[in-house]
């Protein structure tokens, strides 16, 4: 199983009989009853994603300013053990995310605070171990229906990896390819490619994860093209979303997840629920406000872009410019230029595969953007 732990079934305390009868006992069970539906209303519980017209530069860098407007959302219920603390020294986590509809993707910031980063799993279809390290976990449902996801992708978990010594991460989930929602039949697949871009820096003990991800659509599977079967973003889409770490104190020689904590409260009958059913994933909705982010997006004029037969591509500024920044983004969101320019420039894109590109043209508060064919 993917979490490597499963807990017997649980009756929350609101249904579970007392000796108390009468107006007495019927008052305590609606007590009973109310608090655990209060309880259930915590921050983290529902997240806005505001529209960002400049993409972060997924460098591993939390200074980047397209942050400033996008909120913290902390990592701090502890799903395993349940109902205990863990100190600030040992784990402190938070995350922030913004949504582009050009790409089609969601970015990330998430800042975690660890004392012990244990690092080292190496994928292998037939090796579960992963959740025993140190793991960043990503849990999507593209249009929220609420359903089992544990071994398909009605909704994806991302456990995204430290890496070893050949990569920097790896995006593990569990696959039945026989589509017969057994764990018997399920293998491990690597959904590394499902994250365009992934930078993770630190300074001692802090830990800066960026990144981004396509929304995939739950008829993906395995071993296709994920470009070919992106969401659409728009202003108003609901997803459900939970991020989770699995914290490993000890070593890698012989891994063991410590603690399990979420961004997402969930009470002692559903801490083993979320890997499997996204019914209880946190809900996200995407809102486009272009007036927060102070980005000025300049006229058609101001830049003219093409491609010559060469497969050089022009372009060429008008005054208002200084020297900005250029970017060609494939169709994943993937950086594959990043160049600074004058007020004309020509870069030979003969290496780049045929398909759709994304020409974004930034400086200061102003950005341009026009999509080229190759």
């Amino acid at each position: 199983m993917s979490e490597n732990f499963r807990s017997n079934s649980h009756i929350p305390s609101q249904f579970i009989p007392t000796k108390t009868g009468g107006v007495n006992g019927l008052l305590i069970a609606m007590l009973f009853a109310f608090s655990s539906l209060s309880a259930m209303n915590h921050p983290g519980d529902s997240i806005i994603s505001v529209h960002t017209d400049i993409f972060p530069t997924i460098d591993g860098d939390a200074s980047d300013a397209v942050w400033n407007d996008a909120s913290w959302v902390d990592i701090n219920y502890m799903w395993m053990p349940y109902n205990t603390t863990i100190t600030t020294s040992d784990f402190a986590g938070r995350y922030k995310v913004l949504w582009n509809k050009t790409t089609n993707l969601l970015y990330f910031l998430v800042e975690i605070t660890d004392d012990k980063f244990v690092n080292g799993y190496v994928y292998s279809k037939s090796d579960g171990s992963y959740p025993l390290f140190d793991v960043l976990e990503v849990f999507i449902d593209e249009d929220r229906p609420g359903s089992e996801h544990g071994c398909n992708n009605t909704a994806y978990a991302y456990h995204i990896t430290g890496g070893h010594g050949t990569v920097e991460y790896e995006a593990i989930d569990i696959y039945d390819p026989k589509n017969n929602y057994s764990w018997g039949d399920g293998i491990y697949v690597n959904n590394s490619s499902h994250l365009p871009e992934f930078k993770r820096t630190n300074v001692g003990t802090k830990y800066i994860w960026e990144f981004s991800l396509m929304v995939l659509k739950s008829t993906y599977t395995p071993n296709n093209d994920p470009t070919l079967f992106k969401a659409t973003l728009v202003d108003g889409k609901k997803m459900g979303l939970t991020l989770a770490y699995c914290d490993n104190d000890n070593s890698a020689v012989n891994p063991q997840r410590d603690n399990f904590i979420a961004s997402k409260y969930e009470t002692d009958a559903n801490k083993d629920i979320s890997w499997q059913n996204s019914t209880t994933f946190a809900h996200l909705t995407l809102k486009e406000n272009s007036g927060t982010t102070g980005i000025e997006s300049v006229t058609a004029f101001s830049a003219k872009v093409w491609v010559d037969g060469a497969k050089q591509l022009n372009c060429k500024l008008d005054e208002s410019w200084n020297r900005p920044m250029v970017q060609l983004l494939d169709i994943s969101g993937r950086v594959v230029v990043d160049k600074q320019m004058a007020e004309e420039i020509k870069l030979d894109l003969s290496s780049c595969k045929q398909g759709f590109y994304l020409v974004v043209i930034k400086e200061n508060q102003s950005i341009y953007t026009q999509k080229i064919i190759l």
